[in-house]
């Protein structure tokens, strides 16, 4: 029985920690829409993007990030575009759907930026394929 209580405790302190562990990871970041700027603790970055600009959903166990080794990327979507300059897309209005994109990196507690990509298809509320945020990632080494 005291096994028992043991092993259950530990899943519990388990779950607890992975909570918080998200917790602090979601609050990573924080993005001002409306001047396009991110920031980090007393680090910010004003991003080349048309205002106002949104996070990028990841669908990555809830978090709006990607990891590689030590390395969070998130992409930020520029202004939407208008809906017959995304003509070609099946896309609606209500996508928010924009042509200009930016990523930003958390390495070390140190937050840089990638360049504006202007031609790609971003789309805050779908999200992106994982392989764009890795190859922003690999344009910026």
């Amino acid at each position: 029985m005291v096994l028992g209580n043991i092993g259950l405790k530990i899943r519990l302190l388990s779950l607890l920690t992975s909570f918080m562990l998200v917790a602090c990871v979601k609050a990573d970041v924080k993005l001002d829409s409306e001047k396009c700027i991110v920031s980090k603790g007393k680090q910010s970055i004003k991003l080349q993007l048309a205002a106002p600009c949104s996070l990028v959903k990841a669908d990555n166990k809830g978090h709006n990030f990607f990891l590689y080794e030590d390395v969070r990327v998130y992409v930020i979507a520029g202004a939407p575009a208008s809906i017959d300059e995304l003509s070609r897309w099946s896309v609606k209005a209500e996508d928010e759907c924009t042509l200009q994109s930016q990523a930003i990196f958390i390495s070390d507690n140190k937050l840089t930026s990638s360049t504006v990509r202007d031609k790609g298809l971003t789309c805050p509320r779908i999200g992106l394929d994982e392989k764009i945020y890795l190859d922003f990632l690999k344009e910026s080494v």
